[in-house]
């Protein structure tokens, strides 16, 4: 087969990152710009295909064969439609499949961010060599992707695995989808941050406050992290105790899908064995017997490349199905 190339977009609230891939999945070209997610989605959406020409410019464009969108959901994966991302909340109904192949007259495919970092992680990350493999990023919100029997787990429309409002207390701090004890608002870098707040407006003391020049608003999950890191005691609670409450619900995913391995990603997974730790005791105190020492509990490789890898895949493999590679299917 000859050569040929696919393209990765990966939409975030602050960044938007295109690649340029070979068919071996290796990226030979790359630019990230700011989103301005205060634009709106026609301006956006041209910012993507002009970097879109620009890190193609080198090559023949007939030997690009697909591209493959990452983005924060709500989406529908079937029209790829980008409905109302909260990170981007100029972007409303966005046709992100129908506007690129109008564009460039090649496949396009979109899924959500979190499902395409669990299927980068597993084809070319911390989950290489396992079939079943479970990915969650911890950092602004929470999110998760499932690879069950070596495919991703997609729902019909909307896509699926939103670990993040999975319910792991009865009550607790109302999450930004309007419900209540969620695993985001007690596990996720803001929740982290805001929790840290309220024990210091509080009382408590902290070596974040110096830290933040007592501007208690400055404080984040990664300040958080780097105190527990140094020792400070009520950074090192907090940590834990978003650990606690992942390993809740790791546990209850072990229980349901059997997974070879459970993959940590995201900002928070940054604080290692600080968050690791506490992840592994809940799974082990609490998982069913027989899944007992079953799953890994890991940190994944990939870092911020797990969403642009997993969209390579997804072309590559979408590809692989097609009876002419690089001809949509009609």
């Amino acid at each position: 087969m000859e050569d040929f190339f696919v393209i990765a977009v990966d939409i975030g609230g602050t960044n938007y990152r295109v690649a340029l891939a070979n068919k071996q999945g290796k990226i030979v070209n790359r630019r990230a710009e700011l989103t301005r997610s205060w634009e709106s989605s026609e301006i956006g959406m041209g910012r993507i295909k002009e970097t879109i020409k620009k890190i193609t410019a080198a090559i023949n464009f007939d030997k690009v064969k697909a591209i493959a969108v990452s983005a924060g959901g709500p989406l529908n994966p079937q029209t790829g439609v980008l409905l109302t991302p909260p990170s981007i909340p100029a972007w409303r109904n966005v046709p992100v499949k129908a506007s690129l192949e109008e564009t460039f007259q090649i496949p396009v495919w979109v899924e959500n961010d979190a499902d395409l970092a669990a299927l980068g992680e597993q084809r070319f990350g911390a989950g290489r060599g396992y079939n079943r493999v479970i990915y969650i990023t911890v950092s602004t919100g929470i999110g998760g992707g499932v690879i069950f029997d070596g495919n991703l787990l997609s729902g019909y429309d909307l896509s699926v695995s939103e670990i993040g409002h999975m319910v792991v207390t009865r009550d607790g701090p109302q999450c930004n989808c309007g419900g209540k004890g969620h695993l985001e608002p007690l596990a996720s870098g803001t929740a982290i941050a805001r929790i840290a707040v309220e024990r210091i407006s509080a009382g408590r003391a902290s070596n974040l406050s110096k830290m933040c020049g007592d501007d208690l608003s400055k404080i984040t999950g990664a300040m958080v992290v780097a105190a527990a890191r140094d020792g400070d005691s009520m950074a090192d609670e907090i940590v834990a105790e978003a650990g606690m409450y992942l390993g809740m619900a790791v546990t209850s995913l072990i229980n349901l899908f059997d997974p070879e391995v459970v993959i940590i990603g995201g900002g928070v997974s940054n604080a290692g064995e600080l968050i690791l730790g506490p992840i592994r005791k809940e799974v082990t105190e609490r998982v069913m017997p027989d899944f007992r020492g079953r799953a890994r509990v890991v940190q994944s490789e990939l870092g911020d490349d797990s969403g642009i890898m997993g969209a390579i895949a997804l072309s590559l493999d979408n590809l692989g199905k097609l009876p002419d590679i690089g001809q949509p299917a009609r």
